[in-house]
């Protein structure tokens, strides 16, 4: 195996730094479901449901401006320093978000709700940036699987952490041990070895896309981006809404909300792990892209088609959308990068990563906020996940015309 070869090969400061990485890595993801079943079941106590949509355009907001101030200071100061006031500053929203709900206010609870993601966002950010910097190509690449692996059961037990003491302590107590855990990654991160940020010169991050194939190439690429986070945004809006009335206090939603997790993340990790290594070699890119709308679309049609619609089938429909997103579309994603170059991938990669993903974040959120019946919001899926099919089409007779 690789990774233990690489292991073995290596000196100990190179073991004691990547220990250090994964240990920092899985508690960032150990801390997200503790962190977004709280604030999120507060939200909904707080706010409901149909706030949600609204929250999430904002976070898009404070998201751009968060990494943007996290960039500037990175030029001037360590990776390390930058984590550790990111994670500091999150757990004093965290904890004022958590003293001043049960003070009878509000304002912060919504803060809360919308800075959970920014804080996890910009944690994983920070750790992929720093490891993308201390660790070569080759080793990069051998250390991707288990990083991800680690992510991935620190979700799983963070979920199973957010249901214990919700069930035990109640909602407070979930959020303030996730405070807790939010801070856990600095005392690993500091500990990790200061590198210089690598940073290329270019004119423009689209300028190595100079043809019109290789542009509308990387149109469609940001096509199914921007309908892949149209379709899992209205399925967790989907299941909020379901979520809402079907559990009707704080705790039992957090309790609820921890399971929801431990199930996305177990799934994401058989996915990732167990099907993921089997389909790449024995599945042909267009086929994996065409399986997955293909699997939404059939997945959602057994839904609206179901006799009795509770909010088990919808939370099964949510974890597996979420689990497929997280497994199937992003590996997917990446195999359509590979045959363009070093810098037409950068350039890809920023249109898609950065401008469209978030971008179209925002847009469905703001469309969420005035539709929201159940019925249009089937209706939206199934378009949605029709253009998407034929997306690909034309994205795979474009690749064929390109690269073979």
């Amino acid at each position: 195996m690789k990774f233990l070869d690489l292991l073995k090969n290596s000196d100990r400061d190179f073991k004691k730094n990547l220990i250090f990485f994964f240990l920092a890595y899985f508690f960032v993801l150990f801390n997200y479901p503790l962190i977004r079943a709280s604030t999120t079941s507060l939200f909904f106590e707080a706010y409901g449901a149909k706030s949600t949509p609204a929250a999430w355009a904002w976070a898009i907001v404070f998201l751009s401006v968060s990494i943007y101030l996290c960039n500037k200071v990175q030029k001037k100061r360590s990776v390390q320093f930058v984590f550790t006031a990111a994670s500091l500053i999150s757990a004093v929203i965290f904890l004022a978000g958590s003293l001043s709900y049960f003070q009878g206010h509000k304002l912060f609870a919504y803060l809360s709700f919308i800075w959970k993601e920014i804080c996890v966002v910009i944690q994983v950010h920070l750790l992929l940036g720093y490891s993308n910097n201390f660790f070569n190509k080759t080793d990069f690449r051998i250390l991707v699987g288990p990083v991800g692996a680690m992510g991935s059961l620190g979700g799983i037990l963070g979920g199973l952490l957010t249901t214990g003491l919700s069930q035990s302590g109640g909602t407070l107590l979930v959020l303030q041990t996730g405070i807790a855990f939010v801070i856990l990654p600095v005392v690993f991160f500091i500990a990790t070895k200061n590198v210089t940020a690598k940073t290329e010169v270019q004119k423009s991050p689209v300028a190595s896309l100079d043809t019109p194939d290789l542009k509308k190439y990387v149109l469609y690429i940001c096509s199914m981006v921007a309908l892949a986070q149209f379709i899992i945004n209205i399925a967790d809006f989907k299941f909020n809404l379901a979520f809402e009335l079907a559990v009707p206090t704080a705790d039992l939603r957090t309790a609820y909300l921890g399971n929801i997790y431990t199930w996305t993340n177990a799934l994401t990790f058989i996915f990732q792990f167990l099907f993921l290594p089997f389909i790449l070699l024995r599945v042909s890119e267009k086929n994996l892209h065409l399986f997955i709308p293909l699997s939404y679309l059939v997945c959602l049609v057994a839904l609206i088609l179901g006799s009795q619609i509770g909010l088990l089938p919808i939370a099964l429909l949510y974890i597996y959308f979420k689990a497929a997103d997280y497994s199937f579309f992003s590996a997917g994603k990446e195999i359509l990068y590979q045959p363009l170059t070093g810098s037409q991938k950068y350039g890809a990669k920023y249109l898609t990563d950065m401008l469209v993903y978030r971008s179209s974040k925002a847009f469905i959120a703001v469309v969420l906020i005035y539709l929201q019946t159940p019925s249009i919001l089937d209706m939206m899926m199934v378009g949605l996940l029709f253009i998407w099919l034929f997306v690909v089409v034309k994205l795979f007779g474009l690749h064929r015309k390109l690269f073979l």
